[in-house]
């Protein structure tokens, strides 16, 4: 195995050599995700304010899974052979997951390499904390295959989560930049909007509770959910909408009276919903930031330690909101009842500072490194944000009007 991937490494270096050859586009930002087939939130929203903050801008999206399948395969190899020559001739790159080449090529030395992770918080265990789980990455590939190298910046949820943020991608968190996510700001200005579109949809949710669960993604497993369905209360005037991960399967079978609301994102559910199910995902950060409260249903609490692991502790951090039994946590959802000033204390902690659009200052880092040596851009950016975050005082950081 590390014969082959050392080989690989040096094939896919050695065609990067000629690639580099051509010279660079200053205007050109290469967007790369193994999140989805399509352009995710988070690029699309970064994406627009780039082309309007510098209409000169040449953007590049590489989209691509890795699925099960030769075709797959194949086609995801001709996305990697892309996205070489586009690293070879760009001047920034913004990926939200690990892509391979970004991480064993040999880059120039005025690429700017931003990793935007998709999640907006490390609630969960991930990159170098899960090697070797059942979860996690096999530490023999992971490390021939050079996982999460050559960032120049990271961008970070909340400072909490930092040390997790440096476990999981093995870094210094000198290069941490603390401003969250694109969407972040998509899920605060566009409440009004989610809700006009989701209602002329399904108009006759518009006056019944709704409930979204919304679990975290479990490698080599699909979503059965019946047990939570049949525990939940449908007495016509509440409604429960499940939405799988993107990467993982929906067993479908007694699923009714629930609903998947198929072809509609989870952000607009989210802006809609009254309250959140979740497990071990990231969502709950994004529930936080619109003050919806969340519910844990925490069924493999030990399984999951032991096949991912966890980097908060939920039981401290939520102690009247997690729930094992399905029919306990309907009858809680049925109360009402909710440790408000808890999530206060939680949602200070975990959320980053919001005094500014995080789009703003992710797509002004971008102009900068495309303008300037991106040494000097990165480290005035994050100095400036440090800056900030050290004279917020902490009662200044809500997590929603609502609250």
């Amino acid at each position: 195995m590390k014969i082959a991937i050392t080989l690989l490494r040096w094939v896919m270096n050695f065609i990067y050599f000629f690639l580099k050859l051509f010279p660079t586009d200053r205007n050109k930002v290469i967007f790369l995700s193994r999140q989805s087939n399509t352009v995710t939130e988070d690029f699309d929203f970064l994406a627009r304010r780039l082309e309007e903050l510098k209409p000169d801008v040449r953007i590049v999206m590489i989209t691509k899974r890795i699925d099960k399948g030769i075709g797959n395969l194949l086609s995801y190899s001709i996305a990697t052979l892309r996205s070489m020559y586009h690293l070879a001739t760009a001047r920034v790159c913004v990926l939200d997951s690990y892509w391979p080449a970004v991480s064993v090529l040999h880059h120039k030395k005025q690429l700017a390499v931003i990793q935007m992770w998709h999640a907006m918080g490390k609630i969960k265990k991930s990159g170098y904390q899960s090697l070797g789980k059942k979860f996690g990455r096999s530490d023999v590939i992971a490390r021939q295959m050079r996982m999460h190298r050559n960032y120049d910046v990271v961008i970070a949820g909340g400072r909490a989560f930092n040390p997790f943020y440096c476990a999981s991608f093995d870094i210094e968190p000198d290069i941490l930049y603390n401003v969250g996510l694109p969407r972040m700001d998509k899920l605060r200005e566009g409440v009004a909007d989610a809700e006009r579109e989701f209602y002329d949809i399904y108009p006759t949710l518009r006056r019944k509770k709704i409930v979204l669960y919304a679990p975290t993604f479990r490698k080599g497993q699909a979503l059965d959910p019946k047990e939570l369905v049949k525990a939940f209360h449908f007495d016509g005037s509440q409604v429960l909408i499940i939405k799988r991960h993107p990467n993982q399967l929906l067993v479908v079978d007694n699923l009714a009276p629930a609903l998947t609301c198929p072809g509609i994102p989870t952000s607009m559910i989210l802006s809609v919903c009254d309250c959140v199910i979740t497990d071990y995902s990231a969502i709950t950060i994004e529930a936080a930031l619109l003050g919806k409260p969340v519910y844990f249903y925490l069924f493999d609490y030990e399984d999951y330690l032991d096949h991912n692991g966890l980097n908060v502790k939920l039981f401290d951090e939520f102690p009247d909101c997690i729930f094992r039994d399905p029919e306990k946590l309907a009858d809680a959802i049925d109360s009402g009842e909710y440790d408000m000033d808890n999530y206060r204390r939680f949602c200070r902690k975990y959320l980053p500072d919001q005094n500014g659009r995080a789009t703003d200052k992710i797509a002004g880092l971008i102009i900068d490194c495309m303008e300037r040596d991106k040494h000097d851009a990165i480290s005035e950016h994050i100095a400036r944000q440090n800056q900030i975050d050290s004279t917020v005082d902490s009662e200044d950081t809500v997590c929603a009007e609502s609250l």
